[in-house]
């Protein structure tokens, strides 16, 4: 059992305490890691104390707040499988430290079991800030005693201990599959994994638009909904335990403690095996003669960069989910544009520009190309640093490879949304002004925080792209900017419609500025002391 939690406390301070810099101490390092706990807190808080508080207005007069348990079980299952299942095939099958652990005096299921509960307490975290503020809500506002009892709260602690043994059961599974597909196929491995995570994400999107089907019939057949989704079983038994029905939360406690277990147990058994045939490559027999080509430096650098982000698909996934949310929107908007006017309109004269605006910065934000391109580079760095190209032309190149995806996909989704809003010339003006002012900031901002954070000593590619400093500042500093910018347009707009819209714009003009001019000056001096 010692061997097992000094193994757990390697891979908790991977997963969780890794987001700092190289050559930082122990306890900035600690630091850090609480700061990303915090913000995933903070975002898991909001939402749920936010739609469940709205769920609950409808459905507590009708005494079906068990629904409420329901959908946001799921949100916390789904939720957590992105945050993890992805992560899963780096941690628990790609570790660059699997030599080292595996020639050590423990056994193969304990190191298998070791890494399998560090996720787990990754997802227990996100189930525990979705489904706390869910009970909270229904303490506040239900109709009868049941979330004043103690045993209410002792009944949601069980459920919020169990859900993420299931959730990670399907993510360790999932990147298993993952990892099969890479070694399976080789060449195409990189292929196999893309075409397994975007088959995944269709799921999760189909799934999020049949939920808001549900929702639109809450208040008319509450119980309908409920029975509709018998299919969904394990969370039923979850909300229904929740709410008082002690067999119903056994039943749950089991479909989620026995999965985890066959799992552990199952792949622990063949673990050893399986890191290896997944690290192992074929050799190519397919070598040909052929005149070699050559080609501008940087043209040379950009097509690194492009083999980077299509070869690694937890970077291009993570990173691009942003813009293709972005690009979806607009498609969506101008298709539906007959459905979206009848529901805006329900907004009573609310302005339609800024709020297209803020959607699509919240998408932008979400794109993470620059951020974590200086840590991808690892041990190699040094590599990049003796090419024959100037440190400048360097970290503009970076920067402008992350504009060369989000500006294109920015263009065409606020065409669309202009045109299916029907703004004025001047307002869809204004949108792709500002949208485009902060792409600017955001991509030199991105470059900026991974030159001040780099993690070049990371395990692997997922420490890095979804947990590192430099990527979390990249995305919540810019949504923070898009709350200035709302909060600039309502101060403006009790002066001027014009000067509402030359406020926000004036904002990220200078944002874009000033990040620009420090990476200009500072950029290559923040380089070379890597």
């Amino acid at each position: 059992m010692k061997k097992f939690f000094a193994l757990l406390k390697v891979s908790v301070k991977s997963m969780l305490l890794s987001s700092s810099g190289m050559g930082r101490k122990n306890r900035k390092k600690a630091a850090t890691g609480i700061g990303a706990i915090l913000l995933i807190a903070g975002l898991g808080l909001y939402l749920s104390g936010l739609y469940s508080s709205m769920l609950m207005q409808v459905l507590a007069p009708v005494h079906m707040e068990v629904l409420v348990f329901i959908f946001m079980g799921m949100a916390a299952l789904v939720g957590g499988m992105i945050f993890t299942a992805f992560a899963a095939k780096g941690v628990v099958f790609g570790g660059k430290d699997n030599d080292l652990l595996l020639s050590m005096p423990v056994s193969s299921t304990a190191l298998m079991a070791s890494r399998v509960t560090a996720i787990y307490l990754e997802n227990l975290l996100f189930s525990l800030f979705i489904l706390a503020p869910a009970g909270a809500v229904c303490a506040f506002m239900t109709q009868g005693d049941v979330g004043h009892s103690l045993m209410f709260w002792v009944r949601l602690l069980v459920a919020v201990l169990a859900l993420p043994l299931l959730d990670t059961a399907l993510s360790v599974l999932m990147g298993a599959l993952v990892a099969f597909v890479s070694a399976k196929l080789a060449k195409g491995g990189v292929i196999g994994q893309n075409i397994v995570m975007a088959l995944y994400m269709v799921l999760v999107f189909w799934f999020a638009f049949n939920l808001n089907g549900m929702l639109e019939g809450l208040a008319a057949d509450a119980m309908g909904v409920k029975e509709s989704l018998s299919w969904a079983a394990p969370m039923l038994w979850m909300a229904d335990g929740i709410m008082g029905d002690w067999t119903a939360l056994l039943l749950f406690a089991l479909c989620c403690a026995i999965p985890f277990a066959l799992m552990v147990f199952g792949l622990g058994k063949v673990y050893r095996k399986a890191v290896t045939a997944f690290a192992a490559r074929s050799a190519r027999n397919d070598y040909k003669l052929s005149a070699q080509s050559a080609a501008g430096q940087k043209k040379a650098l950009l097509r690194m960069e492009l083999r980077r982000l299509f070869g690694i698909p937890m970077y291009f996934w993570n990173s691009c989910i942003g813009l293709m949310m972005l690009v979806a929107m607009g498609v969506a908007a101008l298709v539906m544009r007959s459905d979206l006017r009848m529901y805006l309109g329900m907004l009573e004269g609310f302005p339609l520009m800024p709020l297209a605006a803020l959607m699509m910065g919240f998408c932008l934000s979400m794109t993470a190309i620059a951020a974590p391109s200086i840590s991808l580079e690892g041990k190699y760095l040094w590599i990049l640093r003796e090419a024959p190209v100037g440190e400048r032309e360097l970290l503009g190149l970076k920067t402008g490879f992350e504009l060369l995806f989000s500006i294109p996909c920015t263009v065409i989704a606020g065409v669309c949304l202009t045109i299916a809003l029907e703004l004025p010339p001047l307002e869809g003006a204004a949108l792709l002004a500002a949208v485009l002012l902060f792409d600017l900031a955001h991509a030199v901002f991105g470059m900026l925080v991974g030159l001040a954070f780099p993690k070049l000593d990371a395990v692997n590619e997922t420490v890095v792209v979804k947990q590192s400093m430099a990527v979390m500042l990249g995305m919540f500093v810019p949504m923070a900017v898009l709350g200035l910018c709302a909060l600039l347009y309502w101060v403006g707009g009790m002066a001027s419609p014009a000067l509402a819209m030359a406020l926000p714009l004036a904002l990220l003009a200078v944002l874009a500025a000033v990040c620009t001019l420090i990476l200009v000056k500072k950029g290559p001096a923040m380089l070379r002391a890597l």
